[in-house]
Formats: structure tokens, C-alpha cells, sequence
């Protein structure tokens, strides 16, 4: 019978044993690993996890107006718009189309500012689809402009910046955001990508 006040004993003394006020003394320094957990400090540069991932894929419609289109707002430079992973691979003059987005639009740059962006699917906001009558109704501020080769659009101005709403046949099939003055210019032919 003696055999068990001591095993009664001996669990206690184990039990006790780590409840203490004093933290752990860990046996071995923590892993610097990428799966570490939360709050561990890594021991490699961030640069050498690679690149960050690329950009989202957006899905559903997006949103069209003399600011801009979706993620693409007029005045963003060129590095910021290439550092978002928006477009890659422009040209030397600063021309390009952002693929993975609906419409795939196509960019335009000035002196490393975005001045124009254009789209020409139903996937926007933008009245594409739509007739004349609806798009003058939508936006009754705006103005009949000609284009290069006798196209028609309606333009519609707001401060610095413009949208334009290209029409074939009666129907719109393009919009341009951008810079007024780029916007007109492109439209009339005097410039462009």
C-alpha cells in the first residue's frame, strides 16, 4: 500500500513541474522557414521569394467614365500602372492593350501619364450596344463630334477629361476615356497609337 501515496506523489511532482511563472528556455532556436508561423521573423531578403503574384483577372462588368476605366484612371503613371500588373509590354511610344480584362482595352501613354483608354466590348458600364437617341438621353451635356473618316461619337466632357462614344451605323461600338484634348485628337486622326 505504500506504493501508491508515492506514484500519487510522483504524478503531482510532474504535473507541477511545468507550471511555472518563468517562460519556456527553448532547446533550439525557431525555423526561418516561408512556412513559418504567423509573427516569426524570416531570416531571407523578400526578394528572394521571386516576383509578386500577378495581378487578378477582374470578371464582370466594369465601370467606364471620363476618369477612366475599372483600374485604369486617367493620370496614373506608367510605372504605376506596370508595377499593378494592369499592362505589360508596351510599345516605345507608349502604346498597348491590357489583356485579362473585359474588352481588352487598349492604353495610352503621355510623357508616363495615362491619357486614353478605349474599349470596345459590352463587357463595361459603357453604353456599347447602344443607339444614339439612348446614349444623347444618358448624357444630355455632351456634344456630336466627327472622327477620321466621317465616324460619328458623342462627346462628353468633364473638367481635364473626356468620354467618347463611338458610333457605327447608328450603333455605339467603342468608348475612350481619357485627356479631352487626346481623346479628340486620336478620334479626329491627328494622332494615335
Amino acid at each position: 500500500m505504500r506504493r501508491r501515496p508515492l506514484v500519487a506523489v510522483t504524478v503531482a511532482l510532474t504535473l507541477l513541474s511545468g507550471c511555472t511563472d518563468d517562460p519556456p528556455t527553448p532547446s533550439a532556436p525557431p525555423s526561418a522557414s516561408p512556412a513559418a508561423a504567423p509573427g516569426t521573423t524570416l531570416d531571407m531578403p523578400p526578394e528572394s521569394f521571386g516576383p509578386p503574384p500577378p495581378a487578378p483577372t477582374p470578371t464582370g462588368r466594369m465601370e467606364m467614365s471620363p476618369a477612366g476605366y475599372g483600374p485604369f484612371r486617367i493620370g496614373m503613371t506608367q510605372q504605376e500602372v506596370t508595377d499593378a500588373g494592369l499592362v505589360a509590354g508596351l510599345s516605345p511610344d507608349g502604346c498597348g492593350s491590357a489583356s485579362g480584362f473585359p474588352g481588352t482595352p487598349e492604353v495610352d501613354f503621355w510623357g508616363g501619364e495615362l491619357v486614353r483608354v478605349r474599349v470596345g466590348s459590352p463587357a463595361t458600364t459603357a453604353p456599347i450596344g447602344a443607339t444614339l437617341a439612348d446614349v444623347r438621353a444618358a448624357y444630355p451635356a455632351g456634344r456630336a463630334v466627327t472622327g477620321a473618316n466621317g465616324v460619328t461619337g458623342w462627346l462628353v466632357v468633364d473638367g481635364a477629361d473626356a468620354m467618347l462614344v463611338e458610333f457605327t451605323a447608328g450603333t455605339a461600338t467603342a468608348v475612350t476615356a481619357g485627356r479631352t484634348t487626346t481623346v479628340e485628337e486620336v478620334f479626329a486622326g491627328r494622332r494615335g497609337c
